[in-house]
């Protein structure tokens, strides 16, 4: 039953039991009906919130976007909260050669406050999310900066659209909640600690972020991907997320696709060349 006819029948329901109430002089009759009006009204409130939740993020614009994927992308790893920049976020990564990343899109005036800031900071990046990134990526080395050859999808999806896919047969699914950071990982039933394939997905409010999909080579082409999604998705909506984004490889982008996920934009990503100082070394 869709849900305006649930909340149809709730209201009826309850309009029904007062009258028995009142044929009957019942007092848990009428209790009854109270419970039934409210939990109907309650419901009717709460799709109401999911819907306009799910539209406002529908329609963010491209820098929001942008800003909501990075702080659930930096949650699911663990790194510090995002600082806002003009047009994007700063990420305190933290790894070896990767310290710290910018990501922006490709505003002109937004890149051009940036670009002196990224080349000047040893192991830093820059990702641009961009519609052209042919346009990007001369750019890129006109600046100074050494373009990686990966390109990425920014992509995004209402939860309630995404296509579910069953586990296959022969893999079990074990699945761990820290926060809001829910983890599936998919185990063959013939060997107990291998890993066929797994995933993890950030909640922050309305936003889920999967992160980290992953499908080992001698377990692909079995439909893993797209069962783990499809478990990290129905996760994330009994937590209250409305909307996914992720940023997917190429590889990925045919399953999130055929999964209901859109591209939002492209990514590309360029690092610094910038030496680490002696005291950088020693401490950085």
């Amino acid at each position: 039953m869709e849900a305006p006819g649930r909340i149809w029948f709730g209201y009826i329901a309850a309009v029904g039991i007062a009258v028995v109430g009142l044929i009957t002089l019942d007092p848990l009759a009428f209790g009854l009906a109270v419970a039934v009006l409210v939990a109907t009204v309650l419901g009717e409130w709460y799709r109401g919130r999911q819907a306009a939740l799910a539209l406002a993020a529908q329609n963010a614009d491209l820098p929001e976007l942008v800003a909501r994927w990075a702080r659930g992308w930096a949650y699911s790893r663990g790194f510090p909260r995002p600082a806002a920049v003009p047009g994007g976020v700063r990420v305190e990564v933290g790894e070896p050669e990767r310290r710290v990343e910018w990501v922006a899109t490709d505003d002109a005036d937004t890149l051009g406050e940036l670009v002196d800031t990224v080349r000047a900071t040893p192991e830093a990046w820059l990702s641009v999310v961009t519609e052209s990134p042919a346009g990007v990526r001369p750019w890129f080395a006109e600046v100074g900066l050494t373009a990686t050859d990966a390109e990425e999808a920014l992509m995004s999806i209402r939860l309630a659209d995404h296509e579910s896919r069953p586990l296959p047969e022969g893999y079990r699914v074990e699945m761990e909640r820290d926060g809001g950071v829910i983890a599936v990982t998919v185990r063959p039933d013939d060997a107990a600690e291998a890993v066929a394939a797994g995933g993890r997905i950030a909640v922050i409010g309305a936003d889920a972020v999967a992160d980290r999909i992953q499908t080992d080579p001698g377990h692909r082409r079995r439909g893993l991907g797209g069962a783990v999604m499809s478990l990290l998705v129905a996760a994330a909506r009994e937590a209250g997320a409305v909307h996914g984004l992720l940023v997917a490889s190429e590889m990925g982008e045919a399953l999130y696709a055929e999964l209901g996920w859109r591209v939002e934009a492209r990514l590309v990503t360029a690092r610094s060349d910038a030496p680490r100082t002696s005291a950088e070394s020693r401490h950085g």
